[in-house]
């Protein structure tokens, strides 16, 4: 659900029961077989720009190597505007940077790092980039 652009299709959330209605069909939800028949149905949805179905947009963002940006040292203070654009918090106990954290496409980073530079430091300060690919983007290890 995180990765396909749902929005590009028409569609105004990402629960999957909601996003079957408004591709057209109904299902029993929250029974296994009847979610993941619902979800298969979903993948095979073209309505993105290009005729393109849900799965190629998918398959193409999990091929594609994001950026971990990392707001280390953030003012204290600022941590609820780090957390309404979607950054989520590192304790340090994995090894990482103990620091709050968001992974952006690749073209998306300049922007990111633009943001935190003028929203979050206020000057001019470098940003601790990583690679990330798809598989290590929704686990916790590290």
């Amino acid at each position: 659900m995180e990765d396909v652009p749902w929005k590009q299709a028409g569609f105004e959330g990402r629960k999957l029961g909601y996003l079957g209605l408004q591709a057209g069909f109904f299902f029993d939800g929250h029974r296994a077989v009847d979610d993941c028949q619902a979800a298969i149905a979903l993948l095979g949805h073209t309505g993105f720009p290009e005729n393109r179905s849900a799965l190629s947009l998918l398959l193409e963002r999990a091929r594609t190597v994001w950026k971990r940006l990392w707001a280390e040292y953030a003012p204290f203070e600022l941590k609820d505007t780090l957390k309404a654009r979607g950054y989520r918090w590192n304790d340090g106990s994995d090894g990482r940077p103990k620091a709050w954290f968001i992974d952006k496409p690749p073209e998306e980073a300049e922007d990111e790092i633009c943001f935190l530079r003028t929203e979050i430091y206020q000057r001019e300060v470098d940003i601790t980039v990583r690679p990330v690919e798809a598989g290590d983007r929704f686990t916790s290890r590290v």
